[in-house]
Formats: C-alpha cells, structure tokens, sequence
C-alpha cells in the first residue's frame, strides 16, 4: 500500500477516534508488553534513565502507560506516518521527541542517539518485520531490548471466512479482491515472528500470541473497531464500505449481525545481545 494512503487514512480516519479502542484491543495488548519489559528489566534496575523509542507512536499511549508502571526515568522519542497521531502524542508526552516519517526510513532519524528500548506496536501490518529487524537493531544500544506487538494474517479468521464466502459480494461490492497479502504485510504467526527475530541477531526473552474475543452487535460496532479504530481500514475502503447507502447496511445488519470473532496478536521481547 502506498505511503500516502496510510497516512491519509491515520490523519483522517483514524487518529479522531484511536483512542476510543473499543473492545479494548490495543490497551490489553499494550499492558502484555509492558509486563514482559518489567520482568525482563526488574534485575537490571539500577536507576539511570533510558533512551526509549516508539516507532508507529501514535497518540503516545505506550509513553503514558510505561511510565505510569516504570520507577525508571525515560526519555521519549517517537515516529510515525501520521501528523494527527504525533500532535495528540505531543499533548500527552510534553517532553516527546517526536518526527513524522516512514518507519521504513527509522535509519535516517536521530542519528546521534543509542536506544536502550525500541518498541514496534502495530506497525509491521504496513512495514514488515524482516525489514524492520536490521534497522531496530543498528539503533539498539548493546543489551537492548526490542518490544515487538503486532497481528498476524491468522487474524479475524470468522471475518476472512465470511469475506471469501460472501454471497452477495458481487453485487454489493462489485467483486472486489480482498486478498490479505494484497493490504497488510503482517507475519503469518508467532513462530514467524521468533525465527525472524533470530535470524537477525536477537535472543527472544519472551513471546506469546493474545488472541482476544471480539463481538459486533451490529455494523455500526463493526465499522467503530475495523475502520475507524484502524484494524481493517484498508480492507473496508476497498470494499467501500464505508460509503454504503442504507439498503446494504440493513442487508448486512440483517445477514452477518451479531457477530464472534477473534485476533491473534503476537507479543514479543527480544533483546541485542
């Protein structure tokens, strides 16, 4: 997907309602990685503040969570594509550090720092993990440590099923493709993720896959957590769902409406040896 959509999608879409995170979803995963950055950190506590880097920081809700469970003095720096996200970040982290940019591009900014924690959350559905790996780890500091969270294409599986069986597809949205590989490039599974990590230099302390419950009463509680809380907002645009008119909103309430399902995030620290 081209950069300027995503950052279009961020800047209008996404970043107005980001931090209404209804279901829950990124906070849960987000307090998993803090906990996994603790245990690993607790023995090696020794008071010095550290350098900590947030690439895809979005509206700051890691800075502001971390410290609110780290005895640890931090200085914040983060990177995203989206302007909107970096401003409602800035608010919340004063003394953020922040540039919008690519996380693809993380080798051209702050130059001159060595990061002692580099997290990625939720970004390798757009910049994938093998890309990613080499660059995280040029910005490390030696023992550092690499907070990875990210979905897998294992994701929403009820939803991928429902897509690829759609009955009425064709004339509600004119047969569009709606392959994964096509909008995100998110790792298949956790076992990807490990043998990526490794291949790459890094000792995989701990990782897990939290696969949350999800439940949509109807469209309108769909269309809150997969388009405007940015999950599947590429794949909803293609489709033009977001535009539907009254008729295929009732179709779909009425054919698809309540709905189960589950995401399967995967949750990792690794650090530089």
């Amino acid at each position: 997907m081209q950069v300027h959509v995503i950052q279009r999608q961020y800047d209008e879409v996404i970043a107005p309602r980001y931090d209404f995170d209804p279901q829950s979803v990124i906070g849960d995963s987000l307090d998993l990685a803090i906990e996994q950055i603790r245990r690993q950190e607790r023995d090696r506590d020794d008071g010095t503040s550290s350098y900590v880097l947030d690439l895809g920081v979005g509206t700051g809700r890691f800075f502001e969570k971390f410290r609110a469970h780290s005895s640890t003095p931090i200085h914040p720096y983060g990177l995203d594509i989206s302007r909107k996200m970096i401003d409602v970040a800035r608010g919340r982290i004063p003394d953020l550090v922040a540039a919008v940019e690519d996380a693809a591009h993380l080798d051209e900014q702050f130059p001159s720092i060595s990061f002692d924690l580099i997290c990625t959350h939720f970004i390798t559905g757009f910049v994938p993990v093998g890309a990613l790996a080499p660059k995280v780890w040029d910005k490390l500091g030696d023992g550092g440590v690499w907070s990875f969270v990210g979905g897998t294409k294992a994701g929403f599986p009820n939803l991928q099923r429902k897509a690829a069986s759609l009955p009425l597809k064709k004339w509600l949205f004119g047969g569009s493709k709606l392959e994964v590989d096509d909008h995100v490039c998110n790792p298949a599974d956790q076992d990807e993720v490990v043998r990526i990590l490794e291949e790459n230099g890094f000792a995989v302390c701990e990782c897990e896959t939290f696969c949350p419950n999800l439940h949509f009463n109807n469209l309108k509680d769909f269309m809150e957590f997969a388009y405007y809380g940015g999950w599947l907002t590429p794949f909803l645009e293609v489709l033009g769902l977001h535009k539907a008119n009254w008729m295929i909103r009732t179709l779909l309430n009425a054919l698809y409406f309540p709905m189960e399902d589950h995401h399967k995030i995967v949750v990792a620290l690794a650090r530089k040896p």
